[in-house]
């Protein structure tokens, strides 16, 4: 009597489980309908050819599923490069195992969802390209915890960057290049000790860059912040960031002296800083290539002494566009 009591238990437990599952996955694509639904224009019909109820929703295209045959949960959605048009409905907050979301280059607009704070899983988040308008509400950057990769670029997104974004401990990549963002920079953003990628460029931000910006960003490698409104010096502090590869800070107000710590930043493959008003000179530590910088770096009616003596391949590459630079032996 007792194992048969233990079974019932067991079969009871197991078929609560399954229904969990499948009602879960049945909101999965109640959630995927409704984003078909918003879509306004398909050039090439994929998603009204393949999206039918005839076929399971993990064999739709751009759609991916988990491993587990029991629970087949969406894991991925990648509706990238399609030429899709139509707005991201709140319902995308429904697919609440989604790890990887892919909308790039296509003309969704509209705002995000703060629907999208629920999918607490997320690890990649891909809407670059897009019309998306709007803000970046703190919220959806304070309710996930897994993120590591967010590319918004090329959008019409502005306000600020909320304080939250310092809440993503695990944040690699941050790409919000050509927009409409304003105001500072939060100082949060320069304690992610995990960053590989801050891309910034052709927003409006303002201010100055903190002295110890390079305390904590030991992994960062690139560093794009050209096209906005920065004051004040460059941090000498800037040789922390041992491990820049590319970093872009042209077309600002940045003055005062080039530190020459860039010089030590042994990695650095790129280095842009036109059209600001900084002087001085880099001096790499094996003096295998030194620039001479005078006025505005790259800035017209500006020169530049430049001396290049031996250098390796993949050593540091300036780039100096030949309309704004006149070079003097």
């Amino acid at each position: 009597m007792e194992r048969m009591s233990i079974l019932i238990f067991k079969l009871t437990i197991a078929l609560m489980i399954l229904n969990f599952y499948s009602v879960s996955a049945s909101e999965d694509q109640h959630a995927l309908d409704a984003i078909r639904a918003q879509i306004t224009v398909d050039p090439s019909g994929l998603l009204s050819k393949n999206w039918t109820p005839n076929a399971s929703i993990c064999t739709w295209t751009g759609v991916s599923c988990g491993s587990r045959i029991k629970t087949q949960r969406v894991i991925a959605l990648d509706l990238s490069d399609m030429g899709l048009v139509g707005r991201i409905p709140p319902q995308i907050g429904s697919l609440s195992f989604l790890t990887s979301l892919d909308l790039s280059n296509n003309s969704f607009h509209g705002p995000i969802p703060p629907e999208m704070m629920q999918l607490r899983h997320l690890e990649r988040v891909y809407m670059g390209h897009n019309n998306l308008t709007g803000t970046l509400s703190p919220l959806f950057l304070d309710k996930m915890p897994s993120l590591k990769s967010l590319n918004l670029s090329y959008n019409s997104l502005n306000g600020n960057i909320p304080e939250e974004i310092g809440n993503l401990s695990e944040l690699q990549d941050l790409v919000l290049n050509n927009n409409q963002f304003s105001g500072l920079v939060p100082q949060t953003l320069f304690s992610q000790s995990s960053i590989r990628r801050i891309q910034l460029s052709f927003n409006s931000f303002s201010g100055t860059l903190p002295d110890d910006m390079c305390d904590q960003l030991v992994k960062l490698r690139l560093f794009f912040i050209s096209g906005n409104k920065f004051t004040g010096p460059i941090p000498s502090s800037i040789n922390k960031c041992r491990q820049l590869r590319y970093l872009s800070m042209s077309t600002n107000n940045f003055n005062g002296s080039i530190p020459r710590e860039i010089g030590n930043l042994t990695l650095l493959k790129e280095l842009f800083l036109g059209e600001n008003d900084l002087q001085g000179m880099i001096l790499s530590p094996t003096h295998r290539i030194v620039f001479k910088l005078t006025n505005s770096l790259f800035w017209e009616n500006s020169y530049i002494l430049y001396e290049l003596i031996h250098i390796p391949t993949n050593m540091l590459t300036i780039n100096m566009p030949r309309y704004q630079v006149e070079s003097h032996s």
